[in-house]
């Protein structure tokens, strides 16, 4: 299940644990924030935009986790042949925000109930290696005979030696030049 929301005149897609920032919010960190959807997304695939609907049965709260400021944004100003020259820059405050909880009618989702289900599933796949491993350690070894080199097995000789690399031919000395 997903949500669109408004936050700051810009619209969000959100899920439950995501985080985002938004513009800066009069709540302190740690406060609950409350959002009206735009439009819900059930898991099985019904899309919700009536409004009269959103506003009683759907509801998007988050967390706030800090406040912080966005990347600086250079404003460079020029006027050619003037001398005229403005340079600036600017950060945006913005909130982070970390959604806790997605509801519609009787369907709820909520961030601790997510993180429960992920951290028994992160257990059961440990426990499913473990056992594996184990499976793997007391199985019996395959043993494979040795197979001989073509050289061995054709001739019945050892093989011959390798020849050493070609050696470079010595540089040229130079002639003495003249003095004259």
């Amino acid at each position: 299940m997903y949500a669109i929301i408004r936050a700051g005149g810009h619209q969000e897609k959100v899920t439950v644990g995501e985080q985002l920032t938004v513009d800066r919010l009069k709540q302190e960190p740690g406060e609950p924030v409350s959002f009206v959807p735009l439009m819900v997304t059930l898991d099985d695939g019904t899309v919700i935009t009536d409004h009269a609907q959103l506003t009683e049965k759907a509801g998007v709260t988050g967390r706030v986790l800090q406040h912080v400021k966005a990347d600086k944004v250079e404003i460079f100003n020029y006027r050619q042949k003037t001398n005229y020259r403005r340079h600036t820059g600017h950060r945006q405050p913005m909130t982070l925000i970390e959604i806790a909880e997605l509801k519609y009618g009787d369907t709820v989702e909520r961030l601790d109930e997510k993180r429960a289900k992920e951290e028994a599933q992160k257990v059961a796949d440990d426990l499913a290696k473990a056992a594996q491993a184990d499976a793997e350690k007391d199985a019996p070894k395959k043993v494979t005979p040795k197979k001989k080199t073509a050289a061995k097995a054709s001739t019945g000789k050892a093989a011959a030696p390798k020849k050493s690399a070609a050696k470079k031919p010595a540089a040229k000395k130079a002639a003495p030049k003249k003095e004259g």
